[in-house]
This record gives C-alpha cells, sequence and structure tokens, in this order.
C-alpha cells in the first residue's frame, strides 16, 4: 500500500481506489453519495424534436441483486467489522430491500473512510431524510457515537408543486463525525455576524451582562454559525456557478466546511467528486486534495469545465489499448461511458441496460442536405468484433431515423464484410462534404489520435459547434499505473457522483 496522489483526479469506484491508500493519511473527507433517491439524474440534450438524448451523469437508483447479498454476507459473518451489528440490525428491518442495498454499499466504504482518517480528522456526509436516520446508525457504529459532532441543516427555497400534500422538503442533512476526542475546527476562520442579540423570541428587549465595551467587542467578532445553514442558496439554473450538473452544490458551502475543519496544506478527500466543487473549494483555500469519480463524464467535466486544467494528474483513465482492454473487462459499463465520450460530441446514453442498441447519441451541428434528422448514434462493443452485433446496430440506426452511427470495437476490424455491410448504408452529405452513414471506429486509433471522420457536433455542454480536433489540442495527462483490479465496477449503475 501506498498514499495517495495528492491534486489528482482518480477514475473509478472510490471503494477500489481507498483500499490501495495507506492508513491516517487523509485531514479531511467530504462527500456527497448517493442519496437513495430512487431517481435517474441526466443533463438535458435534447434535439429539436425533443427525446431522451441526454447526458447520464448517474443513476440513484437501488434494488436488491447479487451485488448487494454478497455485501451483506460480508458485513453477517464478519462480527469484528465496525458496522457489523447495525447491518445486521438494519437487515431485520428493512429486509433486501433497495434501501438496505444501498446501506451496505454506503457501509462497505465508510469503512475505509474511517481508516483513511488522520487521528484528528473529520467526515462530513451530505445526505437528505430519506436516508439520513439510517446512515447516522452506521456512522455512530463507524465513528462511535461519542465522535458525533453535528447534524447540519442546509436549508433552501423553491417553488412548490401545487396540489401538493405535505410540506415541501427544501433541506439537506449533513453528518459531521471526528475521528477521536481531538479534532480541528477553526472557529476564527467561520465567524458570522451577531444579529438579534439583545431581544428575546417575541423582539422584547432583554437584559444584556456584558457592558458597552464588551457587547461592541463581542459583536464585532461575530460569531459561530448555528448548526442550520440558510446563507448557501441551490446551484439554480441562472447561477454563474452552474454547470449543469445534477445535485452540483454551492462553492460557499463547502468553502465553509474545509475553512471550519481543516487547514492550509491538508489533504481533502471527496470520494464522490461529481462536478467537482470539493476540489475547486480545496485549491482556492491552498488544501491539497484528491477527487474520486465512477464517471468518466465528471472527470472530463472536471478538467475540462471546471478547472480548465488539461495537466491535471488522472489516473484509472485508460491510456493505451491494453488499459482500455483491462477496464472493458473488469469493468464494462465503465469502458462504455468513457468510450463514448471518446468522440466529440457523444454522450452516454440514460439507459445501461435494455438501452435498445444505443450506448451513446450526438447531435450534428448542422443538418445534412439529404437527411432529415440531425440525431447520431453510437455502440461500443468491448469484446470480440461478430459481424452481427453490426448488422444489429445498422438495424437500430435506421429504426431511429439517425443521420448516422459510429460502431467502436476495441481493436481494428479487418473484415471485407463488415466494410461491405457498412458502405451499403450509405452517406450524409453535409456543407457540400460527404460522410458515411456508418462508421466502424477501433478504440485503438484514439491512442494514435485518429477520430472518426464525422461533421462537425454540438458541444453537450454548451450546444454549440464543437471543434473535433479540441479532444487532443489539450495534451491531457494520463498516469501510467495499472486500473484498480476487483472491485473498481462492484456497483453497476449507481451514482458515485456528487459535489
Amino acid at each position: 500500500m501506498s498514499g495517495p496522489d495528492l491534486d489528482t483526479l482518480y477514475y473509478g469506484d472510490c471503494l477500489a481506489w481507498m483500499k490501495r491508500w495507506d492508513d491516517s493519511s487523509i485531514d479531511l473527507i467530504y462527500l456527497d453519495p448517493p442519496f437513495k433517491s430512487d431517481a435517474n439524474y441526466n443533463i438535458l440534450f435534447r434535439n429539436e424534436r425533443g427525446g431522451d438524448a441526454q447526458y447520464r451523469a448517474f443513476s440513484d437508483t437501488w434494488s436488491w441483486d447479487e451485488a448487494a447479498a454478497d455485501r451483506f454476507a460480508v458485513f453477517e459473518n464478519a462480527p469484528g467489522l465496525p458496522s457489523h451489528d447495525a447491518i445486521v440490525g438494519l437487515h431485520q428491518i428493512l429486509g433486501p430491500s433497495g434501501m438496505f442495498a444501498y446501506l451496505t454499499y454506503m457501509a462497505e466504504r465508510l469503512e475505509e473512510m474511517k481508516r483513511l482518517l488522520k487521528p484528528n480528522g473529520s467526515i462530513f456526509l451530505h445526505c437528505d431524510p430519506t436516508a439520513s436516520h439510517y446512515l447516522k446508525v452506521i456512522m455512530d457504529a463507524i465513528f462511535s457515537a461519542k465522535c458525533f459532532r453535528n447534524e447540519i441543516v442546509w436549508c433552501y427555497t423553491g417553488p412548490g408543486s401545487p396540489g401538493m400534500r405535505q410540506f415541501s422538503r427544501k433541506h439537506d442533512t449533513i453528518l459531521w463525525y471526528s475521528v477521536g476526542s481531538e479534532w480541528t475546527f477553526n472557529t476564527n476562520k467561520i465567524r458570522v455576524p451577531h444579529t438579534r442579540l439583545n431581544t428575546n423570541q417575541k423582539g422584547a428587549m432583554i437584559a444584556d451582562p456584558l457592558t458597552p465595551e464588551e457587547r461592541d467587542r463581542y459583536l464585532a467578532m461575530g460569531k459561530v454559525p448555528e448548526s442550520w445553514w440558510t446563507r448557501f442558496s441551490p446551484v439554480g439554473r441562472l447561477a454563474k456557478e452552474r454547470l449543469g450538473y445534477p445535485t452540483q452544490k454551492p462553492l460557499s458551502l463547502l468553502e465553509r466546511i474545509l475553512q471550519a475543519s481543516s487547514n492550509e496544506g491538508d489533504v481533502v478527500l471527496d470520494p464522490f467528486c461529481g462536478c467537482g466543487t470539493t476540489i475547486v473549494a480545496a485549491r482556492k483555500l491552498r488544501r491539497h486534495w484528491i477527487g474520486i469519480d465512477i464517471s468518466a463524464f465528471a472527470v472530463d467535466l472536471i478538467r475540462k469545465k471546471r478547472l480548465q486544467d488539461p495537466n491535471i494528474p488522472t489516473k484509472g483513465i485508460p491510456y493505451d489499448l491494453k488499459s482500455a482492454e483491462k477496464l472493458a473487462v473488469e469493468d464494462p459499463f465503465s469502458f462504455e461511458s468513457w468510450a463514448v465520450t471518446r468522440i466529440p460530441g457523444f454522450a452516454p446514453n440514460v439507459r445501461q441496460v435494455s438501452d435498445g442498441g444505443v450506448d451513446g447519441r450526438a447531435k450534428l451541428a448542422q443538418k445534412p442536405d439529404n437527411h432529415d434528422s440531425r440525431l447520431a448514434l453510437a455502440q461500443i462493443k468491448g469484446g470480440r468484433f461478430h459481424l452481427s452485433a453490426l448488422r444489429d446496430f445498422i438495424g437500430v440506426t435506421h429504426r431511429d431515423k439517425a443521420a448516422l452511427g459510429c460502431f467502436v470495437t476495441l481493436s481494428d476490424v479487418d473484415s471485407a464484410h463488415a466494410r461491405a455491410e457498412a458502405a451499403n448504408v450509405g452517406s450524409i452529405i453535409v456543407s457540400g462534404q460527404q460522410y458515411r452513414r456508418m462508421q466502424i471506429w477501433p478504440i485503438s486509433q484514439y491512442f494514435q489520435q485518429k477520430l472518426p471522420n464525422l461533421p462537425i457536433m454540438t458541444d453537450p455542454y454548451s450546444g454549440k459547434p464543437l471543434d473535433q480536433g479540441l479532444l487532443f489540442s489539450e495534451n491531457p495527462t494520463f498516469d501510467s499505473e495499472d486500473l484498480p483490479s476487483g472491485e473498481i465496477g462492484a456497483i453497476r449503475g449507481s451514482r458515485d457522483s456528487g459535489s
């Protein structure tokens, strides 16, 4: 084992990466993990005719499956695990359910986080009322109820829905636990102004035990905030910092947490880093940071859009054909998502199973001269090439009346029959240029900096025409170490994205 590389993005399941790192190597952990919201979160990417072409940011739906049963078996048979009693007890209450599947997923990761934290470290777990009460039981078991510091309630407002039969749910919960009896808390970094110092709840004046000089000094210092926070507005549709990423948290919220419970030079880990708000806050406040996310889209978003720094070290992203083949075997869904986003303008399909033969979609910046649609489709095949699979995808392209299709394989396809089948689909003409409607693109060409010959697509981030050369003009830095093994994709289709 060794310590994590600092100021680095990691692609993959946070559990697999954390298991590789040394004990007591992190000062502060903030995580905005799945909320068990039973919702799919997508970035809208609709064409002019509607449809569900979206960025699949993450899915927060959970069900009891073999992976969940295996996790529970580990806890049930290992009484030495800190969360053993809590998990066994929750199983008696919840049974083999989606909620219990979610809690076993969280428990095995929280145990690793406890191991990584330094003796004076802290963890802030961002959740909502759906599962916060269950998560608190697990946190009590892992970190000890004596180490519970605060239940912070972040309150916000927003439009309600007509006809509601309950109060609007407009708050999140942040559970703060320390590792031991000593912890970092920088009181003077987070003080806020006093209000209504000399009035009671009814607004009447009350006796003030302080002298005027003491009161002035007290007011000037400010006070430590209460455990309910109202100053931080959600990242709304018109907010300047908005990236369009679902569940994006305001930067000011993360700045308060980092200022309170870490110091300059400390190491901050966000194991579900999403669009990178924690990373931005850490860089701004001169902390070292580590970000992990299971979504290749999230990693790209942080590098390209959030930090605008293509030289950010990135681990777990395939750096050659061998590592791409390894990812395709160990975690086919992560490979699929990564491979789709290697083609400029393409976004992963909303669904990863029962997807109707479509793994990715894109939108042409301009309608072809000889076709009524601007839709482009992609299908990813991480195993051996089969001509029947190509034929099926050609059928899907015709079914959806797409302008073109991109059939992505791991290695070069030498089949003359395959080339003939693709050629028979015909061509489209865009701005006088001719493009094949069905293209076979081996991912091996990505590492040779060769893209499929496609017309200009729209940028899924902005909807503006996208320069296809952009992908290789950045000179991204990929790490050469092997991808994590085994556990990297233990949970399929789970949300591993947050702040």
